[in-house]
């Protein structure tokens, strides 16, 4: 950790830098869903015609370095202006900016218009007193922390820049997102490694980040709403600089996919949407309380783009309507009021890993009598809870007195049976809140066994290997491929087509298989010889494309890599086993 003083009473902790590059797109599923997207058919957004400001700390104090290096080929066609003026390169910035909006290493490259601006001049801009300036981007991205000096890190000076950030947050409709300190480091003045620093990872109408291995400070909030759980979200990086703009980019990269959807991009959507999204796995010790509705270390989870996209891109579903396994709404609650979504799980089916999670704003109003008075705010916060009510369940409860979320989360051995539940979301007073959640349908041999014969057909016949239909398709081919168990369809079964593609034919293999999970695991294999063993390596086929039909099916197309003129025969085939 670099420790700084500046001559404007004002202490900054840098917080380091890492030279790992590309291991984190595999980690937070983008890899995943750029292959998936490329499968489908989709554009892969990249953040175009976003601009995002980058606030950093000098690397030497008051020598002006806190640039990213703009000749750096990460940052070829890009406008990085500066706009605290004097500015030189600095490493740490360079390294930010290469997760945020670099060529190739970032997840958003399309970001071409970059704001940077030094922490001490940006601070002193009406940040810490007076009326901050209008924001004009969608995002803030701060990879450093501090502390006014004179005092208690938790002193009055301290709370009103958090203040005013939740102030022009709010009334600009811009995410600041931020990073808390390393907890390995020393800080500028003494405190306890579970203490919060003041600014900006305390601030309630944006994001504060930690790192994937919890080398981050954790705990609670010590000032200006005592008690709030942070960090919210983490991301797989060695320090919490290059963690912060990870997800910084992953909300560049959802504004991108919005195309244009106020209510998809607004920023309380957008923070419910990659907090939603967040990987539990990250610690088999998550967990959570009615009053704590995030871990204490992970916060959320693990940013997770690929569950993050498409929450967003299952779209906008309202209050009173009956919720699709994934999707997102923004609304408004009056005083005392809530709001209903009906979950269906239908027979024959359980629901996994359902996270919903709200948030919405602190509310903070600037008042000035007189143009000659000093300007003043006061913050309020209104109390919502999330609630999971259902007949065959215990009432689950997220209803923390303190924190602008709440969060239920249903992971191993919380699934929902068939049945119907409500989500409800209150509130003690007026309040715009934004709503996202995900879930994954089930149904493994077991459960579509009971739902899927009638009395017809006897449970000797029932086996995965019976047919009892007798068209040749056995019983766990029908559930892989969607088929009645007890009707013959022959055309359930895989479908061979010789293609054209570059002047070469291919042999190709498409089947259908549910939307759901099915427990079931599909390997394509192939062959030129029926005496040789059977290869379902990448080598020699490979998925070629996705494409949804109807009746929650999808259509999935292999092709062999090999062109047909190069072997006398080939042969393709679908191989299904239940997964363990």
């Amino acid at each position: 950790m670099k420790i700084l003083s500046a001559a404007s009473t004002i202490s900054f902790c840098i917080l380091f830098f890492s030279h790992s590059l590309h291991a984190y797109k595999e980690a937070i599923r983008y890899n995943e869903l750029s292959t998936e997207l490329s499968l489908r058919g989709i554009a892969l957004p990249d953040g175009s015609g976003v601009s995002v400001t980058q606030v950093e700390a000098e690397e030497t104090s008051g020598a002006g370095n806190f640039l990213p290096n703009s000749q750096n080929g990460q940052f070829s066609g890009k406008t990085i202006t500066d706009k605290s003026g004097g500015g030189s390169s600095s490493g740490h910035a360079t390294n930010v900016g290469r997760e945020l909006y670099g060529n190739s290493q970032s997840i958003s490259p399309g970001i071409q218009t970059v704001d940077a601006y030094s922490a001490n001049s940006f601070i002193n801009s009406a940040w810490r007193t007076g009326v901050p300036p209008t924001e004009t981007n969608p995002l803030q991205n701060h990879s450093w922390v501090t502390w006014l000096s004179g005092g208690s890190p938790f002193s009055q000076p301290n709370a009103e820049m958090t203040v005013r950030m939740d102030y022009a947050a709010e009334r600009d409709s811009f995410l600041p997102i931020a990073g808390l300190d390393n907890s390995d480091y020393p800080n500028p003045i003494p405190v306890r490694p579970t203490e919060i620093p003041p600014i900006y990872a305390s601030i309630y109408n944006g994001i504060s980040v930690g790192v994937s291995d919890s080398s981050h400070r954790t705990g609670t909030t010590k000032y200006d709403g005592i008690g709030r759980t942070k960090p919210e979200i983490v991301a797989p990086s060695d320090f919490t600089s290059f963690a912060t703009p990870m997800v910084t980019s992953a909300a560049a990269f959802l504004i991108d996919a919005a195309d244009g959807n106020s209510s998809a991009d607004d920023p309380i959507v957008l923070k419910a949407t990659l907090l939603a999204g967040a990987d539990k796995a990250i610690s088999t010790d998550w967990d959570q309380t009615t009053t704590r509705p995030i871990d204490e270390v992970y916060g959320a989870g693990e940013l997770d783009i690929y569950e993050s996209y498409f929450i967003q891109r299952a779209g906008q579903q309202a209050s009173g309507s009956t919720l699709q396994a994934r999707g997102w709404n923004l609304a408004n609650l009056n005083n005392n009021g809530s709001h209903n979504y009906t979950i269906t799980v239908p027979d024959g089916f359980e629901l996994h890993d359902l996270s919903a999670l709200i948030t919405w704003n602190r509310e903070v109003r600037y008042e000035s009598n007189n143009w000659w008075e000093t300007a003043t705010f006061s913050a309020s916060l209104a109390d919502l809870s999330l609630q999971l009510s259902g007949a065959n369940m215990t009432t689950h409860i997220s209803n923390s007195p303190v924190d602008n979320i709440e969060h239920i989360w249903r992971g191993s051995g919380q699934a929902l049976s068939a049945g119907s539940y409500t989500l409800t979301v209150a509130t003690n007073r007026s309040v715009k809140y934004a709503l996202a959640w995900r879930s994954r349908l089930y149904q493994d041999y077991a459960l579509w066994q009971a739902s899927s014969f009638s009395s017809a057909t006897t449970l000797d016949l029932q086996d995965p290997g019976d047919d009892p239909d007798g068209d040749g398709i056995a019983n766990l081919l029908e559930q892989a491929f969607g088929g009645d168990p007890e009707t013959p369809e022959a055309n359930i079964a895989p479908q061979y087509t010789i293609v054209e593609d570059g002047g070469n034919s291919y042999l190709q293999i498409n089947f259908a298989r549910p939307m759901h999970d099915n427990a079931i695991e599909y390997a394509v294999e192939t062959t030129t010889d029926l005496e040789d063993s059977w290869s379902d390596s990448t080598d020699d086929v490979i998925l070629f494309s996705i494409a949804t039909e109807s009746d929650g099916m999808e259509r999935y197309t292999y092709r062999r890599t090999a062109p047909i003129s190069g072997n006398n025969q080939a042969f393709l085939r679908v191989a299904v086993s239940q997964r363990q």
